[in-house]
């Protein structure tokens, strides 16, 4: 559909984000293209392409949290709030005309009338919103004729009038009529069809008109946030600066995206310095309120960190999850952005700061599920080793050590009789120790010595090795056991 060169479109008409947002399209489709052309302004304003896949996922739910849904976007001009812009007007009046409350209003003016009428209105509409702009005005002026209750008409003929016609004058009289003819039926539509009446008068340079049919809209309708903005704008023209900068403040506490709009608005030159500092009042909480997370987020990394390293330095790599460093980098990331002085980022990483602060507490979670197994795995082998040990101390050294002893001495004594040594290697010294009273063969002690080391050996030395072996290990599975034991409470106690 032909639109106005730029030499000839009223002002604001040539200005927007919004790209091939025009009449001819189904309204559904006209929505959903809408809400996507409003999230991406968001995310453009935000910057996605140096921040990690964690950070980025959160900054997309934020975003979606800022941006508006199908529902924001089919409530029309009130519904799209910031993200209202003059240069899709006409769609969102087809959005308008497609809203439950509206078609009930039209029914209850047109209940009384002819079947043919209610036709001809539908044929009406039906052709404004193809873009069949010849048939959609002589539907409409006829209807204005046999309906004079229905506003829609004269809003509809008056935006025809201002956007394809080019008549301002012929406009701001289809709009007169339309706000005569609604203030009986409707506050918010009065106040709608009031600011096309002062949209155009501020395109005639009648801006005190202007700002005082705007003032009448936001009256009528105090939390129609577009009405309370474009009465900011005449205000601010007409120098009326506390009147402006009370509207401004208002709006964007509502919608912090009308810190974007006003950012971009020549009509708030005159007075950037106000607006600069609501934006900062508007901004001081958000950015204490970071502040405090990042401390209480900073408290609990650094508590986990400790406890990974403890982990780390006794050896004991529970799993994965320990590794801290990308919680720390999102982190970085985060407080990056936060510093690039944009309002609008410090209101998205704000609602990031959550996401983040979950996957801490994930991964603490994680460690504490992987401590806990890994408690248990060390409990079973704890038991074993137990019972091991227990075994061992079971099997004794008394009783095999005396038999193996016994049975020794059914080769140690009758060998030992026969055994020979000489006299000057053993005889004086076995006299001296044992005393020839006694009466033992040298042979016979010789073999009794060798018998008792080598029961020692058979039966102290294997069973000694392996039990202080079991201990060692059992004491060492113990202290794990402690360490895990503390590691859990720490982590429940962080």
């Amino acid at each position: 559909m032909k639109r106005y060169k730029d030499g000839l479109v009223p002002r604001d008409i040539k200005k927007g984000f919004y790209r091939n947002i025009e009449l001819g399209k189904d309204v559904v489709v006209q929505r959903i293209e809408i809400g996507n052309q409003i999230r991406e302004m968001i995310t453009s304003h935000i910057g996605l392409s140096r921040t990690s896949n964690t950070n980025r996922e959160a900054i997309n739910s934020s975003i979606n949290l800022l941006s508006y849904d199908n529902r924001d976007v089919g409530n029309g001009m009130y519904g799209l709030k910031a993200s209202f812009e003059w240069n899709i007007s006409e769609v969102v009046w087809q959005i308008e005309q497609n809203i439950q409350e509206f078609k009930e209003m039209i029914k209850i003016i047109y209940a009384s009338l002819e079947p043919s009428v209610v036709e001809l209105r539908s044929s009406a509409q039906e052709a404004y919103e193809n873009g069949r702009i010849a048939d959609a005005i002589d539907i409409f002026s006829k209807l204005s004729e046999c309906c004079e209750d229905d506003f829609s008409v004269f809003l509809s003929l008056g935006i025809i009038s201002l956007f394809h016609e080019k008549d301002k004058e012929k406009a701001l009289e289809y709009f007169d009529k339309a706000v005569e003819v609604v203030k009986s039926q409707s506050d918010f539509y009065t106040s709608y069809a009031l600011l096309y009446k002062a949209f155009v008068l501020r395109n005639l340079d009648r801006i005190d008109e202007a700002q005082r049919f705007s003032r009448q809209a936001v009256d009528l309708s105090p939390d129609f946030t577009e009405a309370l903005y474009q009465n900011a704008q005449y205000s601010a023209l007409l120098k009326n600066t506390d009147t402006a900068i009370s509207s401004l403040k208002t709006i964007i506490g509502t919608d912090i995206l009308y810190s974007l709009k006003i950012t971009n608005e020549q009509d708030f030159d005159g007075i950037r310095p106000q607006i600069t500092k609501i934006i900062n009042e508007v901004c001081a909480p958000v950015h204490e309120g970071i502040n405090k997370k990042l401390k209480k987020f900073d408290g609990k990394l650094h508590h986990l960190n400790a406890i990974v390293n403890s982990l780390n330095k006794q050896g004991l790599n529970i799993s994965d999850s320990q590794d801290t460093k990308q919680l720390q980098e999102d982190k970085q990331e985060l407080t990056n952005i936060v510093d690039s002085n944009s309002v609008l980022n410090l209101f998205v990483v704000d609602k990031c700061f959550s996401r983040l602060d979950k996957n801490l507490q994930h991964d603490k979670s994680q460690l504490l599920s992987d401590c806990n197994e890994a408690r248990k795995r060390v409990g079973y082998e704890k038991e074993g080793a137990a019972k091991a040990l227990k075994k061992l101390k079971e099997r004794g050294f008394l009783a095999p050590f005396f038999l193996k002893l016994f049975l020794s001495q059914l080769y140690a004594i009758p060998a030992g009789i026969f055994v020979r040594v000489p006299p000057d290697m053993l005889i004086s010294k076995y006299a001296r120790l044992m005393g020839a009273s006694m009466g033992i063969p040298p042979g016979v002690f010789i073999l009794e010595a060798i018998a008792v080391v080598s029961c020692v050996l058979m039966v102290f030395v294997p069973t000694i090795g392996p039990r202080m072996k079991c201990k060692k290990n059992y004491v060492r599975i113990q202290y794990k056991e402690s360490i895990l034991d503390d590691t859990i409470k720490a982590i429940k106690q962080g």
